[in-house]
């Protein structure tokens, strides 16, 4: 294996501590795959269940998950609460998608929710709301 191939394969491992190398090898704190205005989808390190995981996320504006719903289902008008998803493990990581009442998705936002999961103690699989109820603009 090349060591391209070996740092990709790194790069998609749910081993925390290969995908830990991975990003030190980058030298990078969390590995940013894709980024827009409204959403972001990265991967970080952090503890859940009492080891450290690779944490495959998706983080979203609520503005966009009230538009993807509408496109889903028309009469998908109600309101949606700041919101954490926490998946069934993958080869990947354990998947994970955040849901909070932000303007835009940026680097401050990326970093403050990082923070958050990670700071977290409680978190359990399965869906968990919190917060006021944020209408669609």
């Amino acid at each position: 294996m090349s060591r391209q191939e070996e740092q990709d394969s790194d790069a998609h491992s749910g081993d925390a501590q290969c995908f830990s190398a991975f990003l030190e090898k980058s030298g990078l704190s969390r590995w940013l795959i894709e980024q827009s205005e409204d959403r972001a989808v990265l991967a970080f390190t952090g503890p859940f269940e009492g080891r450290e995981v690779v944490w495959r996320c998706e983080l979203v504006t609520l503005d966009a998950e009230l538009r993807r719903l509408a496109l889903e289902d028309s009469s998908a008008t109600r309101g949606l609460r700041n919101f954490i998803e926490i998946g069934e493990p993958v080869a990947e990581g354990i998947p994970l998608r955040v849901g909070l009442a932000l303007s835009q998705v940026d680097t401050a936002a990326i970093d403050r929710m990082i923070l958050m999961i990670r700071l977290y103690k409680n978190l359990r699989r399965g869906r968990h709301e919190y917060g006021e109820v944020v209408h669609r603009h």
